[in-house]
């Protein structure tokens, strides 16, 4: 067990944490996110085990009810249909929060989407080094622009552009294709990363479909957010069913049913080679009281802009009647939701939160494929009992409502784990082996971390057993468990300041010991890294040749990875292709390169540094040139550089180029390697910057040890 960590906040809204998969806690904290990194374990000095728990983790905070007039403008008093007094006079504290799938923001990160109490759903991202977060996009503004397109109501429009809830969908990718003309061809981004989509529901009951990207442009806004599809739910009639239907306050109830819960579904790729690039999802929904299911359906086009294809999205959604709905009518639906599901499972689950336990949805996997399917579905209800395990004449219904429900993969059986947290701190595990149809909550593995804390509490308040605890939030990373947790005086109204607030996050680790939460990295083998080494080298090498429609790279990033494969690779049709494009060059440039061509024959070798009067001479735009001394810089080495008077600088790993100026630098978050960022260079080498540019897009990621570079 990792902690417990102890923070000097109370949580504002249920299911609290989110766990991004660059290892970024999130929590909600009222008017602030707290943002919980833990300390990188390459640099041991900085992990201490024998410190408070909380003292190995670097920790940030940010503000996110503070908007400017353009962001969130001032809205006058509306009718009761379309005016949310809450909204307009609250303070603007969290109400949720969720983390993209990784490669939506810079440097392949994720990007963390919040939504506030006055409906508005923002996305955060870092700045710089010192922990300090920017908002950079409000989704609301997508949904004003289209429905203003066609609606002229402003009234109309407020609601339509309010958001209620929200959830990112898994990504979305693109079904990689063989490059067989090309050995070290990378696959595109849409291949290794996906699209990002993001569904909300706004305060017409509207369940919006959107593309979340960054922008390609460097001026402007940072992120663009476009409506895909837009499926209206205006049917509350099944709500509320245990209601006298011509009662007032039945009608009273019907005219305010929201959605409040979502939950994505796998993506299903067509199975036919000329529908290779389609591709449908479900989205189920908390509609009130009762549960709805709504198909998305995606074509992944490509057309040619100039000299480029590019691939753009076309999608359709209605409402798709679950196959098991007449069954449904019965259950009381209070969520949240959460799916369960495996590639080579023929069946997939729908855990949803129901009064006084959990109902389980096993649909077959046709259902994804179908707008409608004969198959039926089997239902499962699990109550909760005030003990985990119990029979039913042991111990009482537990009645408190599901805060958090979290999906994970035991490491040790390789098995699907349904995690369940309620409002009265009952927590319970239901795994999911093969070939099982009967299933059962079992305690969670932190359960006597959680009892601890609870006794020492009751302890030190002399309580007389009477503490209870209550669970806000459930996440999980790289096969680890965090659960947030707060304890209180339960037979006496709690009287509590601001200073007593204390959140506590128990961290339970697959190998259920103590582990700083960083995921420690695997380490490569030589032979993987001069592999990885050689892809790089050969994609630069061969990027003209592959493809003339491309602008070309820059001669300087050229020339350095020529040398760098003379240096120091293997491979004869490497350096072969190195040769060639030192010939390109030398014709192109004329440079002279009579050194450099007479070494690519021998292995392992140096080139030396240039002297004063080849570096003013044709062709010097592609030598390097110390900024030191003016001096030139010679090739020995992939990772290092030293010019002729004994200057040393780090190389990239990507543009084999030396890092003269720190500021213009990256590190990765997990190695620690140093790469030229190209946000850094100077607007002067427009040639440089682009080239850069290229290559980080196609090489997004560490080539030592795939981590991610740092803002």
């Amino acid at each position: 067990m990792l902690g417990p960590l102890e923070l000097p906040l109370f949580p504002s809204c249920y299911d609290c944490l989110s766990w991004s998969a660059d290892g970024e806690l999130a929590i909600a904290a009222g008017e602030y996110i707290q943002i919980l990194t833990p300390k990188n374990t390459v640099d041991q000095a900085e992990y201490d085990p024998g410190q408070s728990p909380i003292n190995n983790w670097h920790s940030s905070r940010f503000r996110v009810n503070v908007f400017t007039n353009n962001e969130w403008p001032t809205i006058d008093p509306q009718n009761r249909d379309n005016f949310s007094l809450g909204a307009e006079q609250s303070i603007s504290t969290v109400v949720a929060l969720a983390w993209s799938p990784p490669g939506l923001s810079k440097f392949r990160r994720c990007v963390l989407a919040v939504l506030t109490s006055n409906l508005l759903v923002s996305l955060y991202e870092p700045v710089g080094f010192q922990g300090k977060w920017t908002r950079v996009a409000i989704v609301n503004h997508a949904l004003g622009n289209h429905f203003r397109s066609f609606i002229e109501d402003d009234d109309t429009n407020l609601r339509k552009s309010n958001i209620r809830s929200f959830a990112w969908s898994p990504p979305l990718k693109l079904t990689a294709t063989e490059h067989t003309s090309n050995p070290y061809a990378v696959l595109p981004a849409e291949s290794r990363w996906g699209w990002h989509l993001l569904s909300v529901a706004n305060d017409d009951n509207d369940v919006i479909f959107l593309r979340v990207q960054r922008s390609i442009a460097e001026i402007g806004v940072p992120y663009e957010v476009v409506v895909l599809s837009v499926t209206p739910l205006n049917d509350p009639e099944g709500n509320y069913s245990q209601l006298q239907p011509s009662s007032v306050f039945a009608k009273i109830l019907k005219s305010k049913v929201r959605i409040l819960s979502m939950s994505w579904g796998p993506w299903v790729h067509a199975s036919t080679e000329s529908q290779k690039n389609s591709a449908s999802g479900h989205l189920a929904v908390i509609y009130g009281t009762t549960l709805k299911m709504i198909r998305l359906d995606i074509d992944m086009l490509s057309h040619s802009q100039g000299t480029r294809t590019h691939l753009k999205l076309e999608a359709t959604s209605k409402e798709n009647t679950p196959v098991c709905d007449q069954d449904l009518g019965e259950y009381h639906f209070s969520g949240p939701l959460a799916w369960l599901h495996t590639d080579d499972s023929p069946t997939i689950y729908l855990a949803a939160g129901i009064l006084e336990g959990l109902l389980l949805i096993e649909l077959p996997k046709e259902h994804q494929k179908r707008a409608r399917s004969s198959g039926r579905a089997r239902l499962q209800e699990l109550p909760f009992y005030e003990s985990p395990g119990t029979r039913p004449t042991d111990t009482l219904r537990h009645l408190e409502p599901i805060t958090a429900m979290l999906i994970t993969t035991d490491t040790a059986s390789q098995t699907l784990v349904l995690y369940g947290a309620t409002a009265g701190g009952y927590m319970g595990a239901v795994p999911f082996r093969p070939g099982k149809n009967e299933h059962s909550i079992h305690p969670v593995p932190w359960q006597d971390q959680l009892d601890d804390i609870r006794e020492r509490y009751d302890f030190d308040r002399d309580l007389g057993g009477l503490a209870v605890a209550r669970a806000w939030g459930l996440t999980s990373y790289n096969g680890m468990v965090a659960a947030g947790i707060t304890v209180h005086p339960g037979d006496m109204i709690e009287y509590r300041t601001a200073a007593e607030e204390r959140l506590t996050i128990i961290i339970s680790t697959p190998d259920r010991s103590q582990s700083n939460g960083a995921g420690s990295q695997t380490a490569d083998s030589p032979s993987d890294l001069q592999h990885k080494r050689e892809a790089v080298l050969g994609y630069i090498l061969h990027f003209e040749d592959n493809d003339g429609g491309r602008p070309p790279l820059s001669s300087k990033i050229l020339y350095a990875t020529a040398c760098c494969a003379i240096v120091e690779s293997t491979d004869a049709a490497l350096v072969y292709q190195a040769h060639k494009v030192l010939v390109r060059l030398a014709t192109t440039t004329g440079a002279d390169l009579n050194d450099e061509l007479s070494k690519c024959s021998i292995s392992k070798n140096r080139i030396a540094p240039k002297s004063a009067d080849v570096l003013d001479g044709p062709g010097s735009q592609i030598f390097e040139r110390c900024d030191i001394c003016g001096a030139g810089v010679d090739w020995y080495s992939s990772q290092e550089a030293q010019c002729a008077t004994g200057h040393v600088f780090v190389r990239c790993g990507v543009t084999s180029l030396a890092i003269q100026d720190p500021g213009a630098s990256t590190l990765c978050s997990s190695c620690g390697r140093e790469y030229l960022n190209p946000d850094g260079i100077e607007s002067s080498e427009p040639d440089l910057q682009k080239t850069c540019r290229t290559l980080f897009d196609a090489f997004d990621t560490c080539v030592y040890c795939n981590g991610k570079y740092q803002f």
